[in-house]
Parts: structure tokens; sequence; C-alpha cells
């Protein structure tokens, strides 16, 4: 494992001679309580590398809402998380134990909403797991469960003044970009979704509209909410791994 400058993240890499396939692994917002910050994903990286794929950790800054910012900072924030993806992605690009030609995206809640922004525009990324994900933004924030966002809720409210429902209508008007429209530019064959039956941080309903614009892909469903998945990990992260060695093959010698 090593950690890259300027971008902040770890990368692991398997054993051996390269170059390796990559996943590009991005985490949930928040942290799990009782756990250091990306236990869970770091144990990912550290499957996949076990594995045979280099698998880069991107971090991401901690959202907080500032009501003096307005309600565009949300969209400000998907977008730089964006950027900061493929600007680490151009520098992975370049590194000899890298092969550019496979490279993938393993994408948790909040992170899968950040992978898809991405790999609907960025042909790099030949295959994307998203998992616990949804479309239509606003939706979500106005309905998640999730103690995390119902503290974003509450603040975004107080600070606006807004009712929930009014609050919606000004989400929908200040966030332009939602995994929705950005599912219809992601080719289907290149994606495996993971959707929580009973999820309620986002909502089941909203994983099935996701799946529905991209196109209907593979997907695993697991009968248990968001956070109780993780108790499946084992069975998925190697779900995932078969997927990515179907898709981008294995160590290219």
């Amino acid at each position: 494992m090593s950690f890259l400058k300027p971008w902040p993240m770890e990368l692991y890499l398997p054993e051996g001679p390269g170059p390796f396939p990559l996943i590009c692994l991005t985490p949930i917002l928040g942290r799990l309580a009782f756990l250091e910050d990306l236990f869970m994903e770091k144990r990912f990286a550290g499957f996949f590398a076990k594995h045979g794929f280099a698998t880069a950790l991107i971090d991401r800054p901690i959202f907080e809402f500032d009501p003096k910012r307005g309600l565009d900072q949300i969209q400000l924030y998907l977008e730089e998380s964006v950027a900061r993806s493929m600007e680490a992605l151009d520098y992975l690009m370049k590194q000899e134990e890298i092969n550019p030609e496979a490279v993938g995206s393993f994408g948790i809640s909040f992170g899968s909403i950040v992978n898809i922004l991405w790999a609907a525009k960025d042909r790099r990324l030949k295959a994307n797991v998203f998992a616990l994900a949804g479309g239509n933004i606003p939706e979500i924030i106005v309905t998640s469960r999730d103690p995390l966002m119902r503290n974003y809720f509450r603040s975004i409210v107080k600070g606006t003044g807004l009712s929930g429902e009014e609050l919606k209508r000004s989400l929908e008007k200040s966030i332009t970009i939602d995994p929705l429209q950005a599912a219809s530019a992601i080719p289907s064959g290149s994606v495996l979704l993971l959707l929580g039956i009973f999820d309620r941080v986002i909502r089941f309903r909203y994983g099935m509209s996701l799946r529905k614009a991209l196109g209907n892909p593979e997907t695993i469903f697991i009968p248990l909410g968001h956070y109780f998945t993780l108790l499946a990990a084992p069975f998925l992260v190697w779900r995932a791994l078969k997927f990515f060695e179907r898709k981008l093959g294995k160590q290219t010698l």
C-alpha cells in the first residue's frame, strides 16, 4: 500500500510484477460508528489487491452544510468529487504498475452516486459496481432516514426556512446533475448494481428507478437495509471481484 499525493488516495498493489487492472474505490459519505474512517473500504481494497487488482481508495472530505453558502454547495460538492476522482485517475494511468486499458470503479452509497456521474463522462471506466445507489438526489435528501442525512436535512431547513416540500422543489432547481440523467450515458453491460431491498437511507424505489435508467443491468438484490448489508460484505465483494474479472480480466503480464 502507498499513499499518493497530491490526490488524497491510498493505492493497494498486488504482489508480483504489473501492470495490474485497476479498481477505483469511492467510499461512503459518512463514518461508521465505533470504527476508524474508511475501515470497511480499506478491507475491500486489500481484498481486491490480494486477488490481482490494483485498488485506489479515493478519500473524500466530509461534507458540512453551510447555511451561508446556499443550496448550490450540494451540487458543487458533487462536481468537485467527480473532478477529484478524474484527476486521480489521470495520475494513476501514467503509473507503470497500472494497465490503462483495464480500469473499473467500485462505489458505495454516496460513492456510487459520484461514480455514476463520473462513469457517464469518462470512457476509461470499463466496468462499474454501484453498491446501494439510487437516483433523484432531492428526493433522497428529503426522505432518507440515515442520521447523517437527517442532520443535513435539518441544517438545510434551519438555514433556508423552507418546509420539506418547498426544500425539495428548491433542490430540484439547484441540483442539475443526477444519476437518473447520467445513467443513459453508461453502457448497461459495464454495470453491476447492488441494491438493498429494505434500504431506508437510499430507498429501494430510488434504486429501482436508477436500475431502469441504467438499462436494467446485472443486479444483485440484498434482503437487508443499507447498513445491515455490510453483514453480507464478504459475499458482495466476492461477486464484485468475479464481475471485474469478467469485464477487466486478470493481471496482464
